[in-house]
């Protein structure tokens, strides 16, 4: 059927999202979408818009214009009050600075709250250390590049932002085929169960041969929390088997570009469980779009020239690296969840390590961590200088004091918290028996109320038996200076 190409209406749109919404029992306010609109209205009109949504029920319904003028969306957001500054609207300028008029801003939006996200194409492929190994970066991130291009996720080409979940979103473009072992093989860099062989199956029938894998970093940990591979422009045809949602979805969405785009993405990770995304396009020439950024569309057999030369894992036998030993440099530091100054050494992410974690860790003076728990994983300390007390137990009824050269065993499941009742910094090397060092964490805030009292008086108790201006026991070594902690209440293992 012959079709003619419409520009965008702001009256059509919201008349569209509307019914759209209706179609898959998404919620839905007109004034929000009414006045995305008028900010962002220009973007609208010389863009490429799409949909978007999940099969899960009542989720959003979403939208997007990829952007064919290069503006800074982010200050005309917060302009706006769409947004407000933060770690996220930082990093988006930090990419902006690096790749200055290549970077073409873009953005996400629901028919309900408005502005989610603000996207970043690169300018073209770029490697994984130009996109990440900046100051703006989760330092628990960039530590993970190692483990990234081991696997061959050494190569980006658009990166996102989620103001709604305080995430960023690496899209890389993977060396295929995508089989089941080279799904295990990218998934087990970042730490996320692969899926099953049939799953695999489906997704490989449309799937491009160098794919895209969408992964989600939690920007106040730098932990992977979900990844998703991503079909576009999926002929009619080819269509696979849809849940009843998203197959409304399809059916319903209005379009008004001459090709359609239909696209599907798998998204995988713990919390949410696995569900299945799909986009749309509405006009603007999305297929236009995305040919211009060089995307891969379904059925795309050519091999990308960047990764065909690039010095990377083979991933198109699905090999995995040969073993190797690595040395690893303690350089980069960032904070655990339970409140500890850590520098990432050994684990997952950094070397590919199967079950074993080993970092450096910093306490400072008079401090204490979050009380905690590695759920399955064991633990033990080796004090390279100062001492520590760990509080542990169900109940924190007992502790014990570690001091330079002695080791500490934690078991599996045991709450515990370390602290500092010295005047001078502690130090140690950890090793855990969980290869991601963060994932068995878990906080036990019901107990935060004991520990903060247990410290406060045996900290008293400290500095009576001390007396006021003697200097506490002298540390041996050399404290790391990189330490966090809740003061008279925060810092350790």
């Amino acid at each position: 059927m012959n079709k003619t190409a419409a520009v965008f209406s702001e009256g059509k749109f919201l008349i569209d999202a509307e019914a759209m919404a209706k179609a898959i029992g998404a919620p839905y306010d007109e004034e929000t979408t009414r006045r995305v609109v008028e900010v962002f209205g220009s973007h609208f009109h010389t863009g490429a818009v799409l949909w978007k949504t999940t099969d899960r029920p009542g989720d959003h319904l979403g939208y997007r214009f990829f952007a064919r003028e290069r503006t800074d969306t982010v200050e005309t957001a917060l302009a706006a009050g769409l947004i407000r500054r933060s770690a996220l609207t930082a990093l988006v300028a930090e990419w902006d600075r690096i790749f200055e008029t290549d970077a073409i801003q873009s953005c996400d939006f629901d028919g309900f709250n408005g502005m989610a996200k603000t996207w970043v194409y690169l300018g073209g492929m770029r490697p994984a250390e130009q996109v990440l190994d900046n100051p703006a970066v989760p330092p628990a991130l960039r530590a993970q590049l190692p483990g990234l291009k081991r696997v061959g996720l050494d190569h980006v080409r658009f990166t996102a932002v989620d103001y709604r979940h305080g995430s960023l979103n690496v899209y890389f473009r993977a060396r295929g085929p995508l089989t089941p072992s080279r799904a295990a093989q990218v998934l087990g860099a970042v730490g996320i169960t692969a899926p099953d062989d049939a799953s695999v199956a489906r997704m490989r029938t449309v799937v491009p041969e160098d794919f895209c894998l969408a992964v989600t970093f939690a920007m106040d940990t730098g932990r992977a929390v979900r990844a998703c591979f991503y079909a576009l422009g999926i002929p009619e045809n080819r269509i696979p088997p849809l849940p009843q949602r998203i197959s409304a979805f399809f059916e319903t969405a209005p379009d008004n570009d001459i090709e359609v785009i239909r696209g599907l993405g798998w998204s995988h990770g713990p919390g949410e469980g696995t569900y299945l995304k799909a986009e749309h396009s509405y006009c603007g020439d999305m297929a236009g779009r995305l040919r211009d950024w060089d995307c891969y569309l379904t059925g795309s057999a050519g091999r990308d020239p960047i990764l065909a030369a690039a010095d990377a894992l083979p991933a198109a036998t699905g090999a995995v690296a040969p073993p190797m030993v690595r040395v690893v440099n303690a350089e980069t530091a960032y904070e655990g969840k339970q409140k500890m100054g850590l520098v990432a050494g050994i684990c997952r992410q950094t070397v590919g390590s199967q079950g074993l974690c080993m970092h450096l860790i910093a306490m400072p003076p008079l401090t204490r961590g979050a009380v905690h728990i590695h759920d399955g994983h064991e633990s033990s300390l080796y004090v390279t200088s100062g001492r520590t007390r760990t509080y542990f137990g169900h109940d924190l009824e007992h502790h014990v004091d570690s001091g330079v050269g002695e080791l500490l065993y934690i078991p599996a499941g045991l709450p515990h918290v370390a602290a500092n009742l010295e005047n001078e910094p502690a130090a140690g090397v950890i090793a855990r028996t969980d290869p991601d060092e963060q994932e068995s964490v878990r906080l036990i805030p019901e107990l935060e109320e004991k520990a903060a009292a247990l410290f406060a008086a045996h900290l008293a108790q400290h500095r009576a038996e001390t007396a006021v201006g003697v200097e506490a026991e002298s540390a041996v070594g050399a404290g790391v200076g990189i330490g966090v902690g809740i003061t008279a209440g925060v810092g350790a293992e």
